[in-house]
This record gives C-alpha cells, structure tokens and sequence, in this order.
C-alpha cells in the first residue's frame, strides 16, 4: 500500500544551513534512483513559520511517496545522503501519511493514491500546492501572501509551515489538525479561508494546484 513520508529537517549552524539551502534543487538528483520512490519533492520554507517572503535558512521539507512501507523504512534506515542530511540538524521529523483524497495535479501528475478505510479519530494532515502565474505575483503576494500566516490561527491546528520549491513562485503548506472534523469546520467555515478561496477563483492566481488530505499513521523525531 502506498505511504507518503514529510520529512521536516531543521539544520543547525549557518554553514549548514546554507548547505541546505543549495540541496533544495540536488536533492531531487540525489534521490533518482531510490527504490520504491514514486515521487519526489525537496523543499525550503519562508520565515515567519514559513509564510514570509523572505526566506528561512534553517527550515527543509522532503515529499516522499512509496510504493509501500518496506521501502520508506529502508531509506530511512540506511541511505547515505539523509543520513548526512539528518546529522545537520537539530531536529528531524517524519510524517508518515496515508491517503484519504487529493485532486490537481503537480508537476503534471497527481501523485497520491488513496487508501482504504476510515479512522475516524486519526490526525489529520492538509497539503496544498500551488503554483502561481508569473504575471500575477504581485497581486497574489499584496492580496494574500502576506498574511498567510493568518489564516492558521485554529484552535484545532496542531502545526503548519510553508514550503516551496522556488521562493515566491511555488507555494505549499503541511497542516496537521486534530480530527477530520476540525479541518472540514476551517475548511467550510473560517471566513479568512473562504475569503481567499473566493480571491483565487476570481483573480486565477494559479496555473497548478493541488489540495491533499491524509492520515497521520506517526509522527517519528530523530
């Protein structure tokens, strides 16, 4: 059954963390040939959270999906290049996800496949993706990118941080909240959220977008 791991990695010193910094675009060449990967994304984060312009030095994202378990453990287990990746940082954290729906698509492809079953009761994580049209930056980052961080401000969230693959241009978010109800109630009924929704649709600030929900199977620091 297919998995998909989020690593957040948080490098410690600034000459690692400018090391990372340069892995946002190699590390999709580093992990090419890994078996098992169906999909890879690597990732830098924005300050403030991640939802500032400018960004963070310290905060790295891996998207990782796996044709099944075996295969995310072993390159966790035994990997050269994460292994030097995690001895960089102050803290590393693996999300392990199963999926309950998604729809768009990124870089051409929608890469989740979802899984059977409920678990009512589960944790859940929000992905969304985007990629805004270069002539509409301007509008998007007046309007909306500036008070992103925002729109987080939930009881029933857990966590949240902004990553991208290119600053500015390429936008995602990694949520974590506490139930499936918590996130249909932001979703349906937080007035910053649908204000935005509405922007996006009238304003056709994306040429990409995907939007993911998943279980929470663990959460694992290293």
């Amino acid at each position: 059954m297919q998995v998909t791991t989020v690593i957040l990695f948080d490098l410690k010193g600034s000459f690692n963390q400018f090391w990372g910094f340069a892995q946002v675009p190699l590390a999709g060449f580093l992990t090419r040939k890994i078996p098992g990967l169906t999909f890879f994304k690597s990732m830098g984060s924005g300050s403030a959270g991640g939802f500032g312009a400018w960004p963070s030095f310290s905060k790295y994202a891996w998207l990782m999906v796996w044709e099944d378990q075996s295969q995310a453990d072993a390159f966790f287990a035994k990997n050269t290049y994460f292994k030097s990746y995690q001895k960089r940082c102050s803290s590393t954290q693996i999300l392990y996800l199963r999926n309950i729906m998604s729809h768009g698509k990124w870089s051409g492809v929608n890469p989740f496949v979802a899984a059977d079953g409920a678990s009512d009761n589960a944790k859940v994580v929000v992905l969304t993706r985007a990629r805004i049209r270069f002539y509409k930056l301007w509008d998007f980052w007046q309007k909306v990118g500036t008070t992103a961080k925002d729109l987080y401000q939930f009881d029933e969230l857990e966590f949240a941080i902004g990553v991208g693959e290119l600053p500015l241009i390429q936008q995602a978010t990694v949520s974590i909240w506490t139930n499936m109800d918590a996130v249909k109630r932001y979703a349906y009924q937080h007035e910053a959220h649908k204000n935005v929704i509405q922007l996006t649709r009238k304003n056709n600030w994306y040429s990409e977008e995907l939007f993911a929900r998943f279980y929470l199977e663990r959460k694992e620091s290293l």
